[in-house]
């Protein structure tokens, strides 16, 4: 018994309307993931770019509190650069 394929599977990794397709180009990646998210899959083997960016944080990441009589804790919104991951 053999599997045969009547049509050419799609190449997602360029763009391609016909199929629906945008590509990977300028997606976001993970680059420490090895499944499909991650870059080295999702880029094709093109490779991917890395951006820093200032994200504002507050919750997660408790910044600059201070208890304040009685009976209040005040935290700043403050300024975190991360690390974003671009398919080529």
């Amino acid at each position: 018994d053999e599997l045969i394929f009547s049509t050419i599977s799609p190449d997602y990794c360029s763009p391609d309307v016909s199929v629906g397709s945008v590509g990977t180009e300028g997606r976001v990646c993970d680059v420490d993931s090895t499944g499909t998210k991650g870059c080295r899959s999702m880029c094709c083997g093109r490779g991917y770019t890395v951006e820093v960016q200032e994200v504002k944080y507050r919750l997660v990441d408790w910044c600059e509190c201070k208890y304040h009589w009685c009976c209040y804790v005040k935290c700043r919104t403050c300024l975190k650069s991360i690390q974003v991951y671009r398919c080529r």
